[in-house]
């Protein structure tokens, strides 16, 4: 199981968009290395500094940039431009090449942002991108979030 701070916040990365979406996203060049090392089928624990953690998802498409990433709306492909990431790639023009996102199941979320669950005894990565070792965080993850996986 991996940890993944999405660092959710109002003007840069939307949970709304990313839960309808189905997708998580990290900065990539600190993180390109780490993101890219999940793979397909990978089970993950979704944080956001500040809100704690919002739920778990299962990878179904390896980390890309933004940029390469094609989106469907009723089965056709949406132009880049149309994205919801228009101004974001606006305010930041390296945002498509530098900005790694996995397309993801969610499993288990929280329904707003708010909603997001702190303790303090729960790991907490340093980083964006880890793995998740911690067993007692992962036994309160799967009752948490009322889940029946294999992690």
């Amino acid at each position: 199981m991996y940890f993944i701070n999405g660092k959710f916040n109002q003007t840069f990365r939307d949970y709304d968009v990313y839960k309808k979406l189905g997708i998580v996203s990290v900065t990539g060049k600190s993180n390109e290395s780490a993101i890219g090392a999940i793979d397909i089928g990978d089970v993950f624990a979704l944080y956001s500094t500040r809100y704690g953690y919002l739920g778990v998802g299962k990878v179904v498409e390896a980390a890309k940039p933004f940029e390469e990433i094609e989106m469907h709306q009723g089965g056709l492909l949406i132009d880049h431009e149309d994205y919801p990431f228009k101004e974001i790639r606006r305010i930041n023009p390296h945002f498509g090449k530098e900005e790694y996102a996995l397309r993801v199941e969610w499993l288990a979320l929280v329904p707003e942002l708010e909603d997001g669950i702190v303790d303090d005894d729960l790991f907490v990565g340093r980083r964006p991108v880890e793995l998740l070792e911690d067993v007692r965080t992962k036994k309160w993850l799967m009752e948490n979030f009322d889940l029946n996986i294999r992690i």
